[in-house]
């Protein structure tokens, strides 16, 4: 079920093509991450890898794992990580609970260089965070930055 519902999504993302994809998609995600209602966000940021995901890679009715160039690696960069920079620093520690089981599933769409770049100062961040549950999370995900194929690198 849950494959074909992303294959859906993706069917959905590639038809309606690569600006929309960007401007409108990627832009209504933003601000669901930046919503005044830390629920809100707490939710947003613990669909972070799988939203960008569905849109860059899905697996077809066969199986196949395929990728397409609907969000280029840069607009991630630019648009996904600094709202993931800010919610590192969110007042909310649910937000950055949720925050800490997802952002590693970042790594595999940036690529090696942007995740070390990027990323790890958020992990090293999250790491000293004053509440256990963030400093758990990220410890039990990282092993994810080391094992994920890269797949926009």
């Amino acid at each position: 079920m849950l494959g074909s519902s992303t294959l859906f999504i993706h069917q959905l993302a590639e038809a309606v093509g690569q600006d929309l994809v960007r401007e409108e998609l990627i832009g209504h995600y933003v601000q669901l991450l930046k919503d005044n209602e830390a629920e809100v966000r707490t939710a947003a940021s613990g669909q972070i890898p799988g939203v960008l995901f569905v849109i860059v890679c899905y697996r077809d009715a066969d199986g196949v794992l395929g990728f397409s160039k609907l969000l280029e690696k840069e607009v991630i960069l630019l648009r996904i990580v600094p709202c993931v920079r800010d919610l590192c620093q969110d007042t909310s520690q649910h937000v950055r609970a949720a925050l800490a089981t997802q952002i590693s599933g970042l790594a595999p769409l940036l690529g090696k260089q942007p995740t070390i770049e990027h990323l790890l100062p958020l992990f090293l961040h999250l790491l000293k965070d004053e509440f256990p549950e963030v400093r758990l999370n990220i410890i039990s995900k990282l092993d994810q930055v080391n094992k994920g194929a890269f797949c926009l690198a």
